[in-house]
């Protein structure tokens, strides 16, 4: 009774958030939970006990098995040290650890393990796992066998580095133009993955990963379940390589799991060539919580050059010394320099002999199609692009003048024709909404419009049997009316290849962006279990002095048959009792005087103090 009521003590002083990191923690059901006590009993039953006992290091686990023995103590830290075989650090930290999980009780300026500690361990030694002996020894990490050079190593972390900013810079430009839908599991739908896969040159399985880490720094978020570009994400998208890799590998770091992070941190410090296996070593217990979450911290090293071919990088090592300008110094001298100038061909096709500059990949994206990047760029100039590049503002005078001043080769004629022939189509064919436009006049059933002055072309388009499921009708004289949204008829039309332009109400052109299909809202998510069982508690806590705290204290000490002693106010009178209880009922608590040799009738209505008797 006396470690419950303790740690149910310890429980109700916790701020808030720590109380919800606690039943987080410790993976609490809160059914059966009604007060305090309640999950004072549920965190010391042995099976929770042992589930969070599961979940720590060797060092802790030694320093938990040491307290064991008898006179240890956790104020001798330097006997601590030497019967667990671990530093007066790591006695320290395992301490704190220890407090923290609720796994030790205090009794005046002294902590001892909580009841069921002893128990797990004996059953961990039955069951053939490792147990006091094994871990009371010194801890020595696997060796870790270096698998290549230095050298081989930094030449591939740089290789891999530029790779997943290459790929994700890619995944988020096909983002840009074209959101993903979102899972219930926070990731694209496999079709957009494998969309956006294409657009890479990856797989979708890289392209999910490098994802995760693009959310994490904050590059995309979610919105009307879709997965977008952030205004973080679009000033990535401008950065040159080595501040795109270190706003990845930053957040990479950032998100190690804090439990592990010492552990991960130093693994990678002293050049461990598989995470998984040292970290399984250094919790024997754990299984796939530590397993999972490893594996994924070991993805996303691989994925940046973190550690290549088994081994911890330069730039890696940087990373996680916190010397993060030196890494992205040292990842920009090993890679190519990049180029501010292209080659135009006849084909209409633009190369760049290199990485190109942001702002050049930026400006060449406004007005051609990305077709690869390997050891050279390569875009196409086409009149879609053309026409696209402007809608968003450009004329053909400056789009010829930014090729012809980046230009290597001069300015070839097909090219020229094909600007020309573009800004001479731009704006054939228009969409705009129904009811937007100052000549739209609204129709029932009829969403959106396309008018042209080109009754040929206007013609050509009612005919079409790709635009069929448009629903098309004509509306007036050189103008046809559609039951679809004007979004969905101007990429119908943009991708039968027509000259079409997004319009406003005063005609103006507007840049659009291909929307996914989204799927049915979700219903915002409903409060958290531990958040509702905080809220819960701190609305049934009445204070030490309340009759229900005090007569809980009361049940627990008759059902455990825990001596207790109690204070008594009867007017300006108090007293006094040491008792064994026997009863508590009727408002009455009933129990044996063993000093005055009597039963005791005490009323609960009287009694305001509530300890175990010493």
């Amino acid at each position: 009774m006396g470690e419950a009521f303790a740690i149910a003590r310890r429980l109700r002083d916790l701020p808030d958030d720590a109380l919800r990191r606690l039943l987080l923690d410790r993976k609490v059901s809160p059914s059966r939970i009604g007060d305090f006590f309640d999950l004072a009993e549920a965190l010391l039953d042995e099976a929770s006990v042992g589930r969070r006992m599961a979940l720590l290091d060797r060092d802790t686990l030694a320093v938990l098995a040491a307290l064991l023995a008898p006179a240890a103590s956790t104020q001798d830290l330097a006997a601590l040290a030497e019967r667990s075989s671990r530093s007066p650090e790591a006695v320290s930290a395992a301490l704190a650890q220890l407090d923290d999980a609720l796994l030790l009780a205090h009794d005046d300026d002294a902590s001892t393990p909580v009841n069921a500690v002893g128990a797990v361990f004996d059953a961990w030694e039955a069951e053939g796992r490792p147990g006091r002996t094994e871990l009371l020894r010194p801890a020595t990490p696997p060796a870790s066998p270096l698998l290549s050079s230095p050298h081989d190593v930094d030449s591939l972390s740089i290789e891999q580095a530029a790779r997943a900013v290459g790929v994700l810079g890619e995944s988020l430009h096909e983002l840009d133009r074209e959101p993903a839908r979102l899972l219930g599991r926070g990731a694209p739908s496999m079709p957009d993955l494998k969309r956006l896969a294409t657009a890479a040159a990856s797989t979708p399985e890289e392209v999910e990963l490098a994802l995760s880490v693009a959310a994490a720094a904050g590059l995309t978020h979610a919105v009307a379940s879709t997965i977008r570009v952030s205004a973080e994400g679009e000033t990535w998208l401008a950065s040159t390589t080595p501040a795109r890799w270190t706003t990845l590998a930053t957040a990479w770091e950032a998100a190690i799991p804090g439990a592990l992070r010492d552990r991960i941190v130093s693994a990678y410090r002293r050049g461990a060539s598989d995470l998984v296996e040292e970290l399984s070593w250094w919790y024997p217990l754990a299984g796939d919580a530590v397993r999972v979450p490893g594996a994924a911290v070991a993805a996303v090293a691989a994925l940046l050059g973190v550690v290549a071919d088994g081994s911890t990088s330069s730039i890696g090592r940087l990373l996680l010394d916190g010397d993060v300008d030196a890494a992205a110094a040292e990842l920009a001298a090993g890679l190519p320099a990049e180029v501010s100038q292209v080659v135009l061909q006849d084909d209409l096709t633009v190369i760049a002999l290199g990485p190109p500059t942001a702002e050049l990949d930026a400006r060449l994206r406004s007005i051609a199609e990305p077709e690869g990047r390997a050891q050279a760029s390569r875009y196409r100039i086409t009149s879609q692009s053309v026409t696209r590049a402007l809608a968003a503002g450009e004329t053909a005078e400056s789009v010829l003048e930014f090729l012809g001043s980046v230009s290597l080769t001069g300015m070839p004629q097909p090219l020229r024709y094909l600007v020309s022939e573009a800004e001479q189509r731009f704006g054939l064919i228009r969409v705009g909404m129904i009811g937007a436009s100052a000549d739209a006049s609204a129709e029932p059933g009829r969403s959106s419009y396309i008018r042209s002055h080109d009754a040929g072309l206007i013609a050509a388009v009612s005919v079409d049997q790709s635009l069929i499921a448009l629903g098309l009708r004509p509306g007036g004289e050189g103008r046809l009316t559609s039951r679809a949204d004007a979004l969905t008829v101007y990429w119908a039309l943009h991708d039968a290849r027509y000259p079409v332009v997004a319009e406003d109400a005063d005609g103006a052109p507007l840049r659009v962006r291909r929307q996914p299909t989204l799927r049915r809202s979700v219903d915002a998510a409903p409060p958290a279990p531990e958040q509702d069982l905080v809220s819960r508690l701190r609305a049934d806590d009445r204070g030490d002095t309340s009759t229900a705290w005090l007569a809980k204290q009361l049940e627990i000490a008759v059902r455990d048959h825990t001596p207790v002693t109690v204070q008594l106010q009867h007017g300006e009178r108090r007293s006094s009792f040491t008792i064994e209880p026997v009863s508590l009922a009727g408002g009455r608590l009933r129990g044996l005087d063993r000093t005055a040799d009597v039963e005791r009738t005490l009323p609960l209505a009287m009694i305001t103090e509530v300890r175990v008797a010493d």
